[in-house]
């Protein structure tokens, strides 16, 4: 598990079992700067429930080398809890390179859950009801053979695949909501979950069952969870735009290096029933 503060009081974020080393908790990594940001809030919900606000004006970033030790394994899981009701396509987090390349993206729409890895792999998986702005469940398992979606509960898709690893190390940057492109929809929203399970795909499988949201407990010491270096400072930054993302640091600057190259995939929404296998684009 992981905390948060809402008026001076630490929540524990949806996790697992402290000191759990595998276990990557973005929300948890970027909660107690939220009050930096003007267009993000942190509230609680449903008995002690903190849910992270994303405003439509908001982009919540981290460096990599913050938060990934020694880059992301190439087996995963990746459970969110999220409630939008925004129709259009929108990013709901993405990991760019130093050169501004898309590495690892989860995109969400009316219809459809689109997954994009590096060497721009793009997975369109055909869903309804996401943006209907109730809670929803996604959880996605990237393994060495395969790569499943499975959304409140459920399997809706596991794809074959020739899989060489995401080769996502601890240089570039981590963004929640925001755009890359002026013709994107910015992320909208509420996040009760963004996390990562290190080495463990079947963890998506296990989502409602082993990983649920842990509401109504405190913490008495520390804000950081008890597994996380405390060394470590949080970057927080609020911007749409990516050159501001990098702020008045030279070194970062240079370290970053951004570009607005275009992405290469153009917003789309499918109209297509869940049962249609997902559509592989690049």
């Amino acid at each position: 598990m992981s905390l948060g503060f809402v008026l001076g009081t630490p929540l524990y974020f949806c996790g697992l079992d402290p000191c759990v080393d595998d276990e990557l908790n973005i929300l948890q990594e970027i909660s107690s700067q939220v009050s930096n940001s003007s267009n993000s809030s942190l509230t609680v919900e449903d008995g002690r429930c903190p849910v992270l606000q994303v405003g439509l004006y908001s982009t919540l970033a981290l460096p990599l080398r913050q938060i990934l030790t020694d880059g992301l394994p190439d087996e995963f899981s990746l459970l969110v809890h999220l409630r939008s009701p925004q129709r259009h396509e929108r990013s709901v987090f993405t990991m760019l390179s130093p050169d501004s390349h898309v590495m690892l993206q989860l995109r969400v729409s009316a219809s459809a859950v689109i997954f994009i890895g590096t060497q721009q792999r793009h997975y369109e998986f055909p869903v309804a009801g996401l943006s209907d702005g109730q809670w929803h469940r996604v959880a996605i398992s990237v393994a060495s053979r395969r790569l499943a979606l499975y959304v409140d509960c459920t399997l809706l898709e596991s794809v074959d695949w020739v899989y060489h690893g995401m080769d996502i190390g601890t240089d570039g940057l981590l963004m929640v909501g925001g755009i890359i492109e002026s013709f994107e929809t910015p992320f909208e929203g509420d996040l009760r979950q963004l996390t990562f399970l290190m080495g463990d795909p079947d963890a998506a499988h296990n989502h409602c069952s082993r990983h649920p949201p842990r509401c109504g407990e405190t913490a008495s010491k520390s804000q950081r969870s008890p597994c996380t270096d405390n060394a470590l400072e949080n970057l927080l930054l609020s911007s749409n735009d990516l050159e501001a993302l990098l702020g008045g640091d030279p070194e970062d600057e240079a370290f970053l290096g951004f570009s607005r190259s275009r992405r290469g995939a153009q917003p789309r929404a499918s109209e297509a029933p869940s049962p249609v296998p997902p559509r592989v684009l690049g």
